[in-house]
């Protein structure tokens, strides 16, 4: 309550804000939405089960992704056994950040892995998103030696001057090499979304705003099809 002010025009304070729905509810023109819900899984799972004829004829299923869908291990399990119940290819998108026991406690029940990897350097990726590497990439390496590695896709964001320098694409190219079975790679072009971060009047500590260059994203490509990966950007 008291988030919003009036000066002319409504100026909200996100700061204040506590998600109350109280603004969206009485907003005459729907301006005003409350994006995000809570969910029981019988909830999510009739909003599943109404694009099952669509997964049929299409081969797809269900993504989870999120932010980390692994953050919330118990629903997501529960949430993926009721899928497979029900033959939907599951997809879990990752940064495999999580003990490796919440991995390998869904991983049964996983199809796909779209696993994240940033960089390899630790000290680098301590400074770029405030955690160690180390057990995300123990965490692949769990999957890979329990014969998992067909079913992941390695998802590498492409950032200037962060990710795409070429100490980081060849410790990449290495870490990748030294697991057995690994077949693909997705090269994720960086975006700039600072407009997004304004809007919501929260800082954009983002330093980099240009997206890598077609020529760099070749070389990136060719290098990691030299190695034998498939490679989709």
């Amino acid at each position: 309550m008291g988030a919003i002010e009036f000066d002319g025009i409504p100026i909200i304070r996100r700061s204040m804000c506590i998600a109350c729905g109280s603004c969206s509810a009485a907003c005459p023109s729907d301006a005003l939405k409350l994006i995000g819900k809570e969910y029981t899984v019988g909830e999510l799972m009739k909003e599943i089960e109404r694009d099952v004829l669509y997964f049929d004829n299409s081969g797809g299923g269900v993504t989870f992704s999120g932010g980390e869908p692994l953050y919330q291990h118990e629903f997501l399990l529960e949430v993926l056994k009721e899928c497979k119940k029900i033959d939907i290819h599951r997809t879990l998108d990752t940064s495999g950040f999580a003990p490796q026991e919440v991995l390998a406690s869904v991983a049964d029940y996983v199809d796909l892995f779209l696993y994240d990897l940033k960089l390899i350097d630790e000290k680098e990726h301590i400074k770029y998103t405030g955690v160690s590497n180390a057990q995300i990439k123990e965490n692949l390496r769990f999957l890979v030696d329990h014969g998992r590695a067909k079913d992941v896709i390695i998802r590498f964001p492409v950032i200037p001057e962060i990710t795409d320098t070429a100490d980081n694409v060849e410790a990449l190219a290495e870490f990748i090499s030294s697991m057995k079975g690994l077949k693909e790679i997705d090269l994720l072009p960086f975006h700039d979304i600072s407009e997004k971060y304004n809007r919501l009047d929260k800082d954009y500590k983002m330093t980099v705003h240009k997206s890598p260059s077609r020529e760099r994203l070749l070389a990136i490509k060719e290098r990691f099809e030299g190695m034998g990966l498939y490679v989709k950007v």
